[in-house]
Formats: C-alpha cells, sequence, structure tokens
C-alpha cells in the first residue's frame, strides 16, 4: 500500500510544475460547480415562488404550519368515528346519532366535511377542500356499501379520480399533486412517517374497538391512509369501526363545526346528556354538540357530491336510500344471501333487535366473528343494566319486543317531560312486569308493561306527576301485546 503513495510523491517531486496546474484546475472546476448549485437553487426557489405563492406563508414549505412568530404554535387533534363520536380539538368528547354530510371544520379557506349514516353505526367518509385547496378535494370514502367502487374497503378520490388504489406488493402507495397533497397508503402504523400523538388520544370510555393504539397501530382494518395538506394540515384514517379519521391542524383562523371552536375550552363545545338518558358508564363519551356550523352542508359546499361514486352514497344518506336495515327477515345491502344467512346464524344468539341488526350488518361488512363476541357482551351489559333499574335509552319510536310486537301500556295523565317519564319509570323498576317507558312528542308518558301485570295489585306508586290515566291500561292496536323485555323501537320521531 506504501508503494503506490510513494510513487505519486515521486511523480511530484519530479514535475512540480505540472502538479500545481492540475490542482490549481481542479480547484477552478469546484468553485464552477458550487456557483453552478447555487443558480440552480435561485432558481428553483423563484419558480416556487412564483406558482406557490398562494399556498406558501412567508417563504416555508406549502405543507408547514402558518408563521409562528414569537411563539411556535401547538397542532391540535380532532377525532371522529362510529356513530358518529368526536373528539374535538379542545377535548370534548361528543356524538351526532344523525344522517348527514356534516361540517367537521368549517372556516373561511379550510372545509372538512363527514359522512354520517346512524342505521349503520358509522361514519362513512370524509372530504377536504375549499380555497386552500386552491377549490380542488380530496374524498375518502368505505367503499363496501358501494358496488361501483374501483375497490372494495377504503377509497380516495381527488378531483373525483381514484388514487392510492394500486398498491404494491406490501400494499403501499403513494400520491402527489405539487403543492397540494401528498398522500400515502401503508399496511401498517409507520413510527418514521405516522404522528405518535394520535395513539395517545384520549378516549373517554373503553370502545370494543379499543383506544386508538389499538384502532391505528399494527395492521388495521383496510389500512392506514395519510395524507398531507397546505397549512400543515393532516389527515389520518383507517378502516376500523368502518371508519376511524384523525384531522391534526393548526389554529389559524375562526372556524366553527364538530370539532370544535379551537379555542382551548372544552365546556363551550358541549353539554352533558340528560340525566338517565344513557348509562353511566357511557356519559364521558355522550356529549351533545353545541356551537356553531353544526347543520347539515348545504348541497352547494357538498364536497362529496363533486363525484359520482361518493355523491351515490351521500343521496342513500339524505334521501335514505336502500341502505336502510329492515326488521328481521331483511337487511337490503351490498350482501350476498350466502354471506348474509352466515351473518344470521352469527348473530342469532342475540335476542335485542337493535343488537341483532347491528350485529348482522357489522359482521356481513367485516365477517369478523369478534363483532359478534362484542355484540353479545354488549348485550349482556344491557341486561345486567336493567337487571339493577338503569334506565338505558333505546331510540326514538314504539317500544316492541324481540318479535317487533307494541306493548300494552299504562297511561299517565300530566307527565309530558322526559326526565320525569324516566323518573316514573326508575320508580317502578321492582314491580314485576313493568318494562319500559315511551313518550310521544305532545303526548303524555306510557309504562310499557308485560300482559300478566295486573294494574290492581301490581303496587305501583302514583307517578311523579298528577295521576294514572282513566283508563289507565290500553292494549296495543291490532295484535298481541310484546312480552318479556323491550328489545328495540318501532322507529318513528314522534316518540
Amino acid at each position: 500500500a506504501s508503494a503506490p503513495q510513494g510513487g505519486r510523491l515521486e511523480m511530484l517531486q519530479q514535475e512540480p510544475a505540472n502538479a500545481a496546474a492540475a490542482i490549481s484546475g481542479l480547484s477552478q472546476e469546484v468553485r464552477e460547480l458550487k456557483e453552478l448549485i447555487v443558480a440552480m437553487q435561485r432558481s428553483i426557489d423563484q419558480k416556487l415562488a412564483n406558482c406557490c405563492d398562494k399556498c406558501k406563508d412567508d417563504g416555508s414549505s406549502p405543507f408547514s404550519p402558518p408563521a409562528s412568530g414569537a411563539n411556535p404554535p401547538m397542532p391540535g387533534l380532532c377525532a371522529s368515528f362510529g356513530d358518529p363520536h368526536f373528539t374535538t380539538f379542545d377535548g370534548a368528547h361528543t356524538i351526532l346519532l344523525r344522517d348527514m354530510p356534516l361540517w367537521l371544520v368549517k372556516s373561511e379557506n379550510v372545509w372538512i366535511q363527514g359522512l354520517a349514516k346512524t342505521t349503520w353505526g358509522n361514519l362513512m367518509g370524509v372530504a377536504v377542500g375549499g380555497p386552500f385547496m386552491q377549490n380542488h378535494s380530496l374524498v375518502i370514502y368505505n367503499s363496501t356499501l358501494d358496488p361501483n367502487a374501483p375497490r372494495q374497503g377504503l377509497t380516495v378520490l381527488f378531483d373525483g379520480q381514484p388514487i392510492l388504489a394500486n398498491p404494491d406488493a406490501q400494499g403501499n402507495a403513494e400520491f402527489e399533486s405539487p403543492f397540494l397533497l401528498w398522500g400515502a397508503r401503508r399496511t401498517e402504523w409507520t413510527p418514521s412517517l405516522h404522528d405518535r400523538t394520535i395513539l395517545d388520544m384520549d378516549v373517554a370510555i373503553d370502545w370494543d374497538f379499543g383506544p386508538w393504539s389499538e384502532r391505528f397501530s399494527n395492521s388495521p382494518v383496510g389500512g392506514i391512509y395519510l395524507f398531507k395538506f397546505p397549512m400543515g394540515i393532516e389527515l389520518t384514517v383507517t378502516g376500523q369501526d368502518f371508519l376511524s379519521a384523525v384531522i391534526k391542524m393548526y389554529h389559524s383562523e375562526p372556524q366553527t363545526g364538530y370539532c370544535g371552536n379551537f379555542d382551548g375550552i372544552a365546556d363551550d363545545e358541549f353539554e352533558p346528556p340528560a340525566e338517565g338518558s344513557v348509562p353511566p358508564l357511557l356519559v364521558p363519551a355522550w356529549g351533545r354538540p353545541i356551537g356553531e356550523g353544526l347543520d347539515p352542508v348545504p348541497e352547494a359546499q357538498n364536497l362529496f357530491l363533486l363525484s359520482n361514486s361518493s355523491a351515490t352514497l351521500v343521496r342513500m344518506v339524505v334521501e335514505g336510500g336502500s341502505l336502510q336495515p329492515d326488521k328481521k327477515g331483511g337487511i337490503p345491502q351490498q350482501c350476498s344471501e350466502e354471506l348474509m344467512a352466515e351473518a344470521q346464524t352469527q348473530c342469532s344468539d342475540i335476542r335485542d333487535l337493535i343488537m341483532w341488526q347491528a350485529c348482522v350488518i357489522d359482521y356481513c361488512l367485516q365477517r369478523n366473528t369478534a363483532v359478534v363476541r362484542d355484540m353479545a357482551a354488549a348485550e349482556g351489559l344491557q341486561e345486567k343494566l336493567v337487571a339493577r333499574g338503569v334506565v338505558v335509552a333505546i331510540g326514538h319510536g314504539r317500544c316492541v319486543d324481540e318479535s317487533g310486537r307494541r306493548f300494552r301500556v299504562l297511561r299517565t295523565e300530566s307527565v309530558r317531560h322526559f326526565a320525569e317519564c324516566m323518573r316514573c319509570l326508575r320508580e317502578s323498576v321492582n314491580v314485576t312486569g313493568v318494562l319500559g317507558a315511551q313518550l310521544q312528542v305532545g303526548g303524555a308518558c306510557e309504562l310499557a308493561v308485560d300482559p300478566a301485570l295486573n294494574f290492581e295489585t301490581a303496587g305501583l306508586k302514583d307517578p311523579p306527576v298528577g295521576k294514572w290515566a282513566d283508563p289507565a291500561v290500553v292494549e296495543p292496536e291490532g295484535g298481541e301485546s310484546g312480552s318479556t323485555f323491550v328489545s328495540g323501537v318501532e322507529q318513528d320521531l314522534a316518540w
């Protein structure tokens, strides 16, 4: 190894003039290369400034957060999932339970919308658009119910065209629209890519699908999607619980919607549920949203209507469509007869009508026996609560048993407030044969009872307000009375 060095040194000693000239020439080439790199960088910076002046902020990257000044801003997280439930940027936990396209974030420049279908018990899609996207739009939705979708599972559309639809052998894919959107699909959580703070979000209660670490880590159903937008906004989505979505963004302008006003105060974004309206263990996650931007998204601003595929799902939500679960005997949906029969068999031991419907739907969509186990556990918990005299809200409509039959009722004369109606039921829980209560809008409270209950000898107390009506006992119209326990409701918003 020393010989070449000695040989080179000898050559330099013999030809010093030639060596000096070579070094000088090399130095000149290095200087010229540096000048070329600087010129190229200036050219790139100028082009970026010219084409991206709308999305850059004081010279920052288009995907960077708003200018911070002396105090760097802290991003917030808003989650939406399930019925849908929401965890706002300020930490409030609320629920909607309504079919509609809704505002998650509504501001002058940022539009982020959700699509809810309560009869399926799930958030169906999320859309991002508005002026900050130069009126381009991104839509991601669960396409299990859409037979025309390019793929089943989660479908992503950018300006109506499918993206991330052809993952590689590992299930990974990426997409970029310069200065507007960068998106990636992965089959599992990637620490170097995804935001760890999502896994630590407060869940308020113990959900069947577990904490956020279980919804997003490992290999979630449908994969895990990450989208980065201008202004430092990010959206992370999985197919777990049908669709679970987390928005990460910085507060930069007044905003409203179901993600809250982002003012650092959770208490101005919700009201607690009415006392006794939900089981105590659910109260922390059952706040009623309050504030602005909570009305359905107007059709003219509905980002889901910009593409035919997602527009079909919107019409199913807004108009009812063919996705409305029926009573036992059939649930019209994109589910083969064979799979439907399998789902009904798997869920056959669940007697509660609403839980039975939810079990069949979830199994048909996911073909996962875990949903059957979870639903059975939920039914068992509900039966224990009822046995202990805890009032459990079932839904809007008249009480029915597992066969869909209405109940014989005991009518009150003057109990017309839901809180007084629940009190009337609580005070009667120890009377054998009292099964539930129902209240018609503008009417008086009624107790649903077993046909065997004898009003004269049952030992019922007087109602908390007024007295029992005359006559107090009313039989159901046109058929046999329901019995044993309240399994569900005959859906009617007037009750």
